[in-house]
């Protein structure tokens, strides 16, 4: 069995923050975990937008606090996303992430699961899974 506090990871390798200060990711379940996905609280940053491709992942993403909204580059459709909004992006859709007001608190699932040190690059995606 697996069990694991926040205070656990803060501070840690598995609290990834992002290089233009958008959002901290604190990873959970990762690929060395063995159980086909990764679980992250990630923190999206008030009045922050963050352009994001997952072109090597499938991700579903829950919303616990805040506010804020999700862009689709390809479309230009806007949802808004509040507490008790599920998207997920299951056509690698790159997206405009933003959040208003206060932070914005996400829980995510990613398949493949993330193997931990993943960042955005240039073009808002993460590189990909190694193995």
């Amino acid at each position: 069995m697996i069990v694991r506090t926040l205070e656990e990871i803060e501070g840690t390798s598995r609290e990834v923050f992002a290089e233009n200060n958008n959002w901290v990711s604190k990873r959970f379940i990762l690929a060395e975990d063995n159980m086909g996905f990764s679980f992250n609280e990630t923190i999206i940053y008030a009045n922050t937008e963050t352009l994001i491709w997952y072109k090597n992942h499938l991700e579903a993403v829950y919303c616990v606090e805040g506010e804020g909204e999700i862009e689709t580059t390809n479309d230009g459709i806007v949802y808004p996303i509040k507490p008790g909004t599920l998207y997920a992006l299951d056509k690698h859709d790159r997206h405009y992430l933003r959040a208003y007001g206060k932070d914005l608190r996400l829980l995510c699932v990613f398949n493949p699961p993330l193997m931990g040190d993943e960042v955005h690059d240039e073009d808002g995606s993460y590189v990909k899974p190694r193995g």
